[in-house]
């Protein structure tokens, strides 16, 4: 019997084919190209400065090379590390999904959302909050953001794109933005799936040396990786590298206690629990885990493999009575697993970075990646239709 999560989104697909059929941002090519010059206006902040490329460097897969992000007010900044906007259009949405365990056990756990607590539900629900965050962009409401929207470089294309009526009225300036952001983050620059592991998966033994082959079964089996970052497709047709779900790892402090998925459901067993990430280009994002507080790969897989044979290495942890002690902490793996493993999460890169000329230029679209409007439907993209400026049916 399908599962109440997957229902929904076949409910919600159905939607889409009826009520979003004639949207004025159904056109992804403009919206993409608009979406792209918002990225990288550094005039949206207050004080100016800062803009989305700021946290989301081209040169390290959209992610952040710093613990955490400054924002644009000197002196404040966040308290987690930015992820990478690879791939991040195909995280599932924020759902509480039922699974199998092994043993027959159906067991019910969160899974997907944007930010690394889940609390953006898709990718609409999170590309508008850096706007308004005191610690980020620091706009007073959508008024200022519409403002600033309209003296932009690109203010001619986009009111030629969305029409006067919706230029001149804050609510849809504002909703087109985000929505155009997001088209941008759906295009085929951001989900090549052209990294060697890809090809090995396919078929290709050539493809992996001989230690990231033996990192591989480590990670299917000794290493315990595979049980959360799947090597198999689940939410999309090609595998993500992660199911998306949430666990306390146990991971240093880092300032402040950070209830993570605890603050979003309320309940004090999630406290400390963070999205698993995709592991896609993880070898260019460091530094790692929610709080950007473990350095390097090598150190992560350390981490994994003696955290609790070694509790005195890491330092504290916000949350230690929620930490996962069932599958990491002591798995017992040699320093040449842990070679394996490391050597293993670079053939997790995308050739569509690696082959830049210019690392902090955007990477060209691998020509066989199917078009965003050819994969519309699949996108988990809906939130945008429960703003109050959602047109609907309805013309410009």
């Amino acid at each position: 019997m399908p599962s109440t999560t997957l229902l929904a989104r076949l409910a919600i697909t159905l939607f889409a084919m009826i009520a979003g059929c004639h949207e004025c941002a159904a056109d992804p090519p403009i919206a993409a190209a608009i979406g792209k010059q918002i990225f990288l206006d550094t005039s949206l902040s207050r004080p100016a400065g800062q803009g989305c490329v700021s946290c989301h460097q081209p040169a390290h897969a959209f992610a952040d090379p710093r613990p955490v992000s400054p924002g644009a007010v000197s002196g404040r900044q966040g308290r987690r590390n930015s992820p990478s906007l690879m791939y991040a259009a195909l995280i599932p949405g924020f759902a509480y999904d039922e699974f199998f365990t092994e043993d027959g056990q159906e067991v019910y756990a969160w899974e997907g959302g944007l930010f690394h607590d889940g609390r953006a539900r898709d990718l609409f629900d999170q590309v508008h909050q850096p706007f308004f965050d005191r610690n980020e962009m620091n706009l007073a409401d959508t008024a200022e953001l519409a403002s600033r929207l309209r003296k932009a470089s690109y203010a001619a294309e986009f009111r030629h794109w969305i029409g006067t009526t919706r230029w001149n009225d804050d609510e849809q300036l504002t909703y087109h933005a985000y929505r155009a952001l997001v088209e941008f983050l759906k295009e085929p620059l951001f989900r090549p799936f052209d990294a060697r592991i890809d090809d090995y998966l396919e078929g290709d033994q050539e493809a992996l040396s001989e230690a990231e082959k033996r990192g591989l079964e480590i990670f299917r089996d000794a290493g315990k990786c595979a049980d959360c970052h799947f090597l198999v497709a689940a939410s999309w047709e090609r595998p993500l590298l992660s199911d998306f779900g949430y666990d306390n790892l146990g991971v240093p402090s880092r300032g402040e206690k950070d209830p993570g998925l605890g603050a979003r459901t309320g309940d004090k067993s999630h406290n400390g629990m963070f999205r698993a990430p995709s592991l896609r280009n993880v070898a260019l994002t460091a530094p790692y885990m929610h709080n950007g507080s473990i350095a390097t790969l090598r150190e992560v897989m350390e981490f994994y493999n003696k955290r609790d044979a070694e509790p005195n290495r890491w330092g504290a942890t916000d949350y230690p009575e929620t930490v996962n002690h069932d599958d990491l902490g002591k798995l017992l793996l040699t320093d040449q697993q842990v070679n394996d493993l490391v050597a293993l999460m670079n053939a997790l890169t995308d050739r569509t970075l690696l082959d830049r000329t210019d690392p902090e230029a955007f990477p060209a679209a691998k020509a066989s990646t199917p078009s965003t409007e050819s994969k519309r439907l699949f996108f988990p993209d809906w939130t945008h239709r429960l703003h109050p400026a959602f047109p609907g049916t309805s013309g410009r």
